[in-house]
C-alpha cells in the first residue's frame, strides 16, 4: 500500500485510502499491538467519521475493545497513549481530500516505518487475520478532551502576564482546545478561524507554507499583539509570528525555547535541516545538542533515548520532556508565552541575536531519480566532511547545506545556510545547477 509513509498512514480519501483499507488496517493494528484495548479519536476532516467507523469495525472484529473519545488532537492522542494504545484518524496538515492514521503504542511510543508500520502494512496487505474467540466492544469516553485540557494546564510552567495573542486555528482542532486551555488566564486571545470545519474554508491547515500565515501576520500588526501562532489541522505543529508580523523560523523558535529551559549538561534534539545556530547556541549555555533525522517519530525516539529536555525540527514540531517527550503545539504555545512573560523585550528583539545566519528555508525539487541526484551532489563535495544522518549535510565553512530525499513526497528537500546574503546566493545557484542538471 502506497499510503504507508515514514511516520504515519495517509492518502487521498476514496482514491488511495478507502473504508475497506481502514478496516484491514484496524485488524492489522490490533494484531501488531497485541492488546486488549485501543483508544480511537478523530479530527474534523469530512472523511474522518467514515474512516473511524471502518477502523473500529476492524479492531473489534479482531477481538480488541475500542474506547471512542470522539474529537481528538495529536497532542491529546499522545497524552492518551501514556495509559493505552491509541490510533488517531487524521492527515495532520495536508489538504482536505487527504486522511490517514497516526498510531501510538502504550507508553507514548510513536509507530513509524522503523518501529512497526512495515509490519502493520504487511499484515494488512495479506488480508489473513486469525479469528478471535470473541468480538471486541466499543466504549464511549465523553470527558477525554476536558481531562486532556486539565493535564495541559497542570504542566504549564509558571505565571503569565497580560499578553495579546492572535491565534489562527485554521478551522482545525485548535478551535476546540485553545479557548479552554486559556480560560481564566490573563491572555487576550484574538481568534481566527476557530470554527472546526473539515472543508478548511480559509486556508490549508499547513502553516509551513508562508502563504498560509499571511492573514495572521497582518492581523498581529493590526491588533498590535505581542505574538501570533498558527496551528496545523491536528495541533502538533505551531508556527510563531513576532509583534512585527514576521514569521519566526521553527529552528530559531526551538533555540529560543531551549535557551530558557535547558540547564548545563542537559540535552537538546535538533533535526538535520535545522540552522547551525541551534547547536552553537545550545553549546554556548552548556547544553548538549544531539543531531537527529528529520521526522516526528525520529525526534520522539531520540528524545527518549537521550532523555532530552526539548527537541524540534523545521516543520514546527516541538517536543518536551515535561510532555512525556512528545510533540505539542499547545505546550509550545504556553512555553513561548511564559518566556515572553519573563522578558521585558518584544519577541523580535529577543530573537534578533539568534538569527546569525542567512538561510533559504526548505526548497523542494521534483527529480526523475532521487538516488542519481544525491550521488551526483555527493561526488561534487567528496573533499569535504559529509554527515549522512539524514541525506547529506556538508559544511564548507562560509556556507553549509542539507539535501535529503523526502520520506513523504517524491522530492528532494534542500536547506542552505550562509554567513551573508552574497554567499547564500552563490550557494543556491551552485546547488540548483547540480540538482537539476
Amino acid at each position: 500500500m502506497g499510503i504507508f509513509k515514514e511516520y504515519d498512514i495517509r492518502g487521498i480519501y476514496c482514491k488511495e485510502l478507502t473504508e475497506s483499507q481502514a478496516y484491514k488496517i484496524g485488524r492489522a493494528t490490533a494484531l501488531f499491538l497485541k492488546t486488549k484495548k485501543i483508544v480511537v479519536g478523530r479530527d474534523v476532516r469530512l472523511s474522518s467519521l467514515a474512516l473511524k467507523k471502518a477502523l473500529v469495525y476492524g479492531i473489534t472484529d479482531q477481538g480488541c475493545d475500542v474506547v471512542d473519545v470522539g474529537y481528538c488532537s495529536t497532542p491529546m492522542s499522545s497524552w492518551l497513549s501514556l495509559k493505552d494504545d491509541v490510533v488517531m484518524v487524521t492527515a495532520s496538515h495536508l489538504p482536505k481530500e487527504y486522511n490517514g492514521f497516526k498510531i501510538t503504542a502504550k507508553g507514548g511510543k510513536q509507530i513509524g516505518k522503523t518501529t512497526g508500520l512495515k509490519k502493520i502494512e504487511k499484515l494488512a496487505l495479506s488480508g489473513k487475520f486469525p479469528e478471535p474467540k470473541r468480538r471486541g466492544k466499543v466504549i464511549t469516553r465523553k470527558n477525554a478532551i476536558k481531562n486532556y485540557i486539565a493535564y495541559v494546564r497542570r504542566i504549564a510552567p509558571g505565571k503569565l502576564k497580560r499578553l495579546k495573542v492572535v491565534v489562527d486555528a485554521g478551522n482545525g482542532m485548535a478551535g476546540l482546545f485553545v479557548p479552554e486551555v486559556f480560560k481564566n488566564k490573563p491572555v487576550k486571545i484574538t481568534p481566527m478561524y476557530f470554527k472546526p470545519d473539515g472543508n478548511f474554508l480559509n486556508h490549508e491547515p499547513n502553516p509551513v507554507k508562508p502563504e498560509m500565515t499571511k492573514a495572521l501576520q497582518a492581523r498581529v500588526k493590526k491588533e498590535k499583539a505581542d505574538l501570533g501562532i498558527a496551528y496545523d489541522g491536528d495541533c502538533d505543529r505551531a508556527f510563531f509570528i513576532d509583534e512585527k508580523g514576521q514569521r519566526i523560523s521553527p529552528d530559531i523558535a526551538l533555540l529560543l525555547l531551549a535557551l530558557h529551559v535547558v540547564k548545563k549538561g542537559q540535552k537538546v534534539i535538533y533535526a538535520a535541516n535545522c540552522s547551525k545556530a541551534v547547536p552553537e547556541g545550545v553549546k554556548a549555555i552548556g547544553g548538549i545538542p544531539i543531531l537527529s533525522r528529520v521526522g516526528r517519530t525520529n525526534i520522539a525516539l531520540n528524545m527518549r533515548k537521550h532523555n532530552a529536555v526539548i527537541g524540534g525540527e523545521l516543520s514546527g514540531h516541538f517536543f518536551f520532556k515535561s510532555n512525556n517527550y512528545a510533540d505539542s503545539g499547545d505546550v509550545a504555545f504556553l512555553q513561548m508565552l511564559y518566556l515572553l512573560s519573563k522578558e521585558k523585550k518584544p519577541l523580535s528583539k529577543i530573537i534578533e541575536p539568534l538569527q546569525k545566519y542567512f538561510s533559504t528555508g526548505e526548497i523542494n525539487f521534483k527529480v526523475a531519480n532521487k538516488n542519481v541526484v544525491m550521488k551526483r551532489v555527493e561526488r561534487e563535495f567528496k573533499k569535504f566532511k559529509i554527515v549522512r544522518i539524514d541525506g547529506i549535510s556538508v559544511d564548507l565553512g562560509e556556507w553549509w547545506f542539507n539535501l535529503r530525499p523526502s520520506h513523504t513526497e517524491p522530492v528532494l528537500r534542500l536547506n542552505i545556510e550562509a554567513k551573508n546574503k552574497k554567499i547564500l546566493k552563490k550557494a543556491i545557484s551552485k546547488l540548483k545547477k547540480l540538482i537539476t542538471a
